[in-house]
């Protein structure tokens, strides 16, 4: 399972979250090949090792269908509480009717009381003049 502070998986590997185990398979194959420190000595080794190692934990949280579902199920709800906490822009969209502008916000708003009249603060209605 992947570490707090550690990488997306997936970022890693270079694959999308829809990838299948034979495209997961093969760019760790790949990966291995340019990092392994066999396949260029001459270049410096520790920053190399290091990302190795980045792709075979990537690899072994991937790898595994258990952990891989997992991994999906923290993601998405880690996605899920932070949309959650940031506050929902309204959409303001303005279109003509009845010779009239009419303003909509794009958020749903309710009475306390269902039969209640709903009131969202002073509002002025100009006619519409168009294009």
């Amino acid at each position: 399972m992947a570490v707090r502070g550690q990488r997306n998986p997936y970022a890693v590997l270079g694959v999308e979250p829809t990838a299948s185990a034979v495209q997961i398979t093969s760019a760790f194959r790949k990966l291995v090949r340019t990092l392994h420190p066999d396949s260029q000595p001459e270049q410096p080794s520790a920053r190399r090792q290091e990302r190795l190692d980045e792709v075979v934990a990537a690899y072994a949280t991937l790898r595994d269908p258990r952990r891989r579902a997992e991994y999906d199920a923290k993601r998405t709800r880690a996605v899920a509480a932070r949309r959650a906490r940031e506050p929902r822009a309204a959409r303001v969209g303005v279109r003509p009717a009845n010779g009239y502008a009419v303003v909509s916000l794009g958020v749903r708003l309710r009475p306390p009381v269902p039969s209640a009249p709903l009131r969202a603060g002073p509002v002025r209605i100009e006619p519409f003049l168009g294009r």
